[in-house]
C-alpha cells in the first residue's frame, strides 16, 4: 500500500497507510511525490476551513438554544392553561390560540 502524508496548517504532519489504491484521484489530491512503496500526496484544502468550523459550531449551538427555548414556551403556555383548567387540546380544546406564551414558543 501507498504511505500518503498529510500537512496541517498548524505544522502539523499526520501519516496514513493505504492498504487498498484504486486507479481514481481524489479532486483534492493535488500532486504526487516519491516512487516505490512510499507515496506522498499533499492535499490542498481551501483556506478558511476552521473560520467555517467556528461558523458552523456557532450555528449549531444556536440553533439548539432556540430550538430548546421554544419547546420551553410553548410548554409553558400549555401548562399555565392546564392550571386553569381548560379543556386540553388533545381532548379538542383550542383555548392554547388565545395563550400569548405558547404564540411566543410557536413564533421562536
Amino acid at each position: 500500500g501507498a504511505v500518503l502524508s498529510f500537512s496541517c496548517c498548524d505544522s502539523c504532519q499526520a501519516w496514513c497507510q493505504i492498504i487498498n489504491v484504486s486507479e481514481s484521484r481524489s479532486p483534492f489530491l493535488s500532486s504526487m511525490e516519491g516512487t516505490g512503496n512510499e507515496t506522498n500526496w499533499s492535499i490542498s484544502m481551501p483556506s478558511g476551513s476552521k473560520y467555517h468550523l467556528y461558523i458552523g459550531l456557532a450555528l449549531a449551538i444556536g440553533s439548539s438554544i432556540f430550538i430548546g427555548s421554544s419547546f420551553i414556551l410553548k410548554k409553558k403556555g400549555l401548562l399555565k392553561l392546564a392550571d386553569r383548567g381548560v379543556t386540553r387540546a388533545g381532548q379538542g380544546g383550542y383555548s392554547y390560540l388565545k395563550e400569548w406564551l405558547w404564540w411566543a414558543g410557536l413564533l421562536s
